[in-house]
């Protein structure tokens, strides 16, 4: 008997291995992060602000946008991290970025990611660092974190297929009650 049982059970462990590490589909999802330098795991000191608005597409493409200004000394460097917000982790791809520049404005940057590194980015385990010369590990920081879906943006998926309607009710007339004499 148990060796009828033995092959049903070794589909059945294979099945489960096979859906365990099969990749989840990925989703669009919409990232932010605030640019500050208390963000910058050993704070600094810097005057600096600005914000990230990024879209991780299904094909683990990041587009951008991005804006700081404030900077004492001039940036030195730009890069998308990955690691959680109170850890410092490996550059996953540096950001062209005028050296020098105490301001600046990036658009319809696009970054082609690795699975591995797309995954960090839909778990809000990724940041994006300016670096400057006097902090050069960085003078801002900001982790990008995935947004609520809002019903504007629902995917066409989630369109209700019909209208609700909500037909008023007739309130039952509660009857007054009698005075006594």
């Amino acid at each position: 008997m148990t060796n009828a049982i033995a092959p049903s059970l070794r589909r059945f462990a294979l099945l489960a291995l096979l859906l365990a590490t099969a990749p989840a589909a990925a989703q669009e999802v919409m990232l932010r992060g605030t640019f500050s330098p208390a963000n910058v795991v050993s704070a600094v000191e810097s005057e600096g602000t600005g914000e990230v608005a990024a879209v991780l597409g299904e094909d683990n493409v990041l587009r951008l946008d991005m804006i700081f200004a404030g900077l004492d000394l001039g940036a030195t460097r730009a890069a998308l991290h990955t690691g959680k917000y109170n850890e410092n982790g490996p550059i996953q791809q540096r950001l062209d970025i005028d050296e020098g520049a105490t301001s600046a404005r990036m658009e319809n940057v696009e970054i082609a990611l690795t699975p591995l590194t797309a995954a960090s980015v839909r778990a809000g385990e990724s940041y994006i660092v300016v670096g400057t010369i006097e902090y050069p590990e960085g003078a801002l920081r900001a982790q990008l974190m995935p947004q609520p879906v809002r019903l504007d943006q629902a995917p066409a998926s989630l369109a209700p297929t019909q209208p609700a309607v909500v037909e008023p009710r007739d309130p039952t007339p509660v009857p007054e009650p009698e005075e006594e004499d």
